[in-house]
């Protein structure tokens, strides 16, 4: 089945000078085996499975690196639940580096999560792998489950597969109906709608320790801050891109605070990826005063010391937050609609008052919790109106709070 399976992978792999219509029925033909092998008959059921020396825990997250950040807290229980076991990582591509420097895990793959839910050789070969590795158990603490990761968890034929009943968010309906026969345990939401710190508690006194209550997540020190981008000594970080366009906080909103820092003795250090640099470019231009533009400048690890040393962090809701809220320095959240609640504001089981908390900003609507489905007609450069309504000095008063570890919520 394994030379088979090999083979199947190449057969993707047609020669450019053949014909089109051949290249497309080697196409069709290696998707109909990819199809079978499996979800249709489930022929990698009859893969051999190694025999590990010890037993092995798979855990499978494979979303966003704000998602893994806040999973933090209770992941940090895992080699307390399973001392014995050897714990392996399947994390996000995107984010594995952070994975591999905490010491939650024995062992951290990088998955390509684009190419597993496009590429069907990449994703048969990651099945194929996972089935071999012979997991005895099988973890998958993501709460909004996703159709091509449940694969996964079916794929790796442990005997014990446990993870959230969860939503219909990256779902849909009639795949959630059969992917949730495929785990032995499904542990429900106790809240509604579900927030995500106390989620994933609930996972974790459902492996067994009982009293755990979630706390606000640490991500430890490196020693990767970018010396070389001589940052001043007392700085503020903006971050002014989300995931999705209409989710941010319009431009000379973020120039309007950007002044009041100044103001402050704070000099502001633009954030971002590579994709975020002309975002950066554009406000660093009209706020006319001393501004720092690093996005696309380092490296994920040298983000987050940058944040670390940081006075004040100012973002959407973005992985930066919940990285701010990590390292223990004050942030501001401009807060949708979209997920409220859940992400934001945050509302951890046991409370810390060293530890400041994010302070969600937002301005209220009638349709929140609409999941980022907005029904209201958007300009294609603006923002939504709950984004949007959110005002400058609302962002202003709760700069003043957070710098002050003044730790409630300031809406409109």
């Amino acid at each position: 089945m394994r030379i088979v399976a090999n083979v199947l992978i190449k057969l993707k792999k047609v020669p450019s000078r053949l014909h089109k219509i051949q290249r497309m029925f080697f196409v069709s033909f290696y998707h109909r085996i990819a199809l079978i092998l499996t979800e249709q008959y489930w022929l990698i059921d009859y893969l051999p499975k190694k025999k590990a020396v010890c037993e092995t825990v798979l855990l499978v997250r494979l979303d966003l690196i704000g998602d893994f950040v806040i999973w933090l807290d209770a992941a940090k229980e895992l080699k307390n639940l399973y001392p014995n076991k050897r714990l392996v990582l399947y994390a996000n591509k995107t984010w594995s580096v952070l994975a591999t420097r905490v010491p939650y895990w024995d062992e951290v793959v990088a998955v390509d999560v684009p190419r597993l839910r496009t590429d069907e050789s990449y994703r048969l070969k990651l099945l194929c792998a996972t089935r071999r590795l012979g997991f005895t158990t099988v973890i998958h603490p993501t709460y909004s489950r996703e159709y091509v990761v449940d694969l996964i968890v079916r794929a790796s034929g442990a005997s014990n597969r446990i993870g959230h009943l969860g939503d219909l968010n990256n779902i849909s309906a009639s795949h959630k109906m059969i992917t949730d026969t495929w785990y032995t345990t499904l542990v429900p939401c106790g809240t509604s709608p579900p927030i995500e710190l106390n989620t994933n508690a609930e996972l974790i006194r459902k492996l067994g320790n009982i009293n755990f209550r979630s706390h606000i997540p640490v991500i430890p020190a490196f020693d990767e801050f970018p010396h070389a981008l001589d940052l001043p000594e007392r700085y503020s970080v903006i971050v002014p891109g989300a995931s999705w366009a209409p989710r941010m906080w319009p431009i000379e909103n973020f120039v309007e605070i950007i002044l009041y820092l100044q103001k402050q003795g704070l000099t502001t250090v633009l954030c971002g990826t590579d994709s975020e640099q002309a975002l950066c470019k554009q406000i660093a231009a009209q706020a006319e005063i001393k501004v720092m533009n690093i996005a696309g400048k380092t490296t994920l690890l040298q983000m987050i010391e940058v944040i670390r040393h940081a006075q004040l962090v100012i973002a959407n809701e973005s992985s930066a937050i919940h990285i701010a809220a990590a390292v223990a320095v004050p942030s501001v959240c401009i807060l949708g609609g979209g997920h409220f609640g859940r992400f934001l504001p945050y509302n951890p089981e046991a409370e810390d008052i060293n530890r400041p908390k994010p302070i969600s900003v937002f301005s209220s609507m009638e349709c929140f919790g609409c999941r980022w489905r907005c029904h209201y007609p958007l300009d294609e450069l603006g923002a939504v109106p709950c984004i949007a309504h959110v005002g400058t000095k609302q962002v202003i008063d709760a700069c003043g709070m957070a710098q002050r570890h003044e730790i409630h919520i300031n809406q409109s």
